[in-house]
């Protein structure tokens, strides 16, 4: 495939529009095409590059699943058998730090650094700078839906990014003391889900129609998910749920800086988002993700939109 070139405000074409849908939603993982038809039983997918949606990590929030290519025959798309590829999720790293496969650009990625920064994990990146990078993890079974952002930790090559949300969280105690914590941290984990995605999704909208995106996003940012939160920190407490830090405080406060990026007097009607933020900003092992030079990362531009095609296409 062809890589397109993108011109900073230039008027894109229907065709061009969908390549940069694609090259993003490898980025940020916004389903944003449909899954291709499914193979009848005995057939194999002839040989090819990938395409967004069997290289990058696209599972619906909603339903959870991922949408890699798997023949109904049991072995994945590309001559990955099925057994093959799911043994070799529990041969990862058995020790030391957990590693992170993904491009060097935020994405899904990006709140799992966040959340292990949070934790105070120290973890190392290998980033995917070429297709040939991806088609190496999806050729020795280590992408169990040929999808990043892949983890491995703990022994396990861990694939779809909420499993390995859900993990650290359990694994670091930043996911609530029973199942009642648990549902709660959940529910306020994907309402900013729902805000970061519409804002991330900006830098793909057609010249002429970004600040009225970007508009929408913001007037719900600020009149429909900011006052839920505020009216939840009202209970008097220092934190979302229970009484210390949560993977939900930690998507706040990533949700929050998102926003104030694109608008910085984002809080200025919500005096106790402002007070969570500077506090939550403040605890040390966050306080140091915030400083330059940490593997934080910067939000997507333009630019950056042909690179990630070429990885993904």
């Amino acid at each position: 495939m062809q890589t397109m070139l993108i011109s900073p405000g230039a008027e894109l074409t229907a065709e061009q529009r969908s390549h940069q849908a694609r090259a993003v939603s490898a980025s940020h993982g916004q389903p944003l095409l449909p899954r291709p038809a499914p193979q009848r039983p005995g057939t194999r997918s002839p040989p090819g590059p990938p395409t967004a949606d069997s290289g990058a990590d696209l599972e619906q929030r909603g339903s959870g699943g991922g949408q890699g290519a798997v023949s109904c025959s049991g072995g994945f798309s590309g001559g990955i058998g099925g057994r093959e590829a799911a043994g070799n999720q529990i041969r990862g790293n058995m020790s030391g730090k957990p590693v992170l496969h993904y491009p060097n650009s935020r994405g899904r990625m990006e709140s799992v650094r966040w959340l292990l920064a949070a934790a105070g994990v120290e973890f190392e990146e290998k980033f995917l700078e070429k297709k040939e990078d991806l088609q190496k993890l999806q050729s020795d079974g280590s992408l169990l839906f040929q999808q990043v952002p892949m983890v491995e930790i703990d022994g396990m090559k861990l694939v779809q990014t909420r499993a390995i949300l859900n993990y650290i969280a359990g694994k670091y105690n930043l996911y609530g003391k029973d199942v009642k914590e648990r549902a709660l941290i959940d529910m306020y984990v994907e309402g900013m889900a729902d805000l970061y995605e519409l804002i991330m999704m900006n830098v793909v909208q057609p010249a002429d129609k970004k600040e009225e995106h970007l508009a929408n996003a913001l007037d719900k940012a600020t009149n429909r998910y900011f006052p839920v939160f505020e009216k939840i920190l009202n209970h008097g407490h220092d934190f979302l749920v229970g009484n210390k830090l949560s993977r939900a405080d930690v998507s706040l406060l990533e949700t929050i800086l998102v926003v104030e990026e694109r608008k910085p007097d984002a809080l200025a009607k919500f005096p106790l988002l402002q007070s969570f933020k500077a506090r939550i900003s403040n605890t040390p092992n966050i306080k140091k993700f915030l400083q330059p030079g940490s593997q934080r990362k910067p939000p997507l531009q333009e630019k950056d939109i042909p690179s990630l095609m070429a990885i993904f296409h």
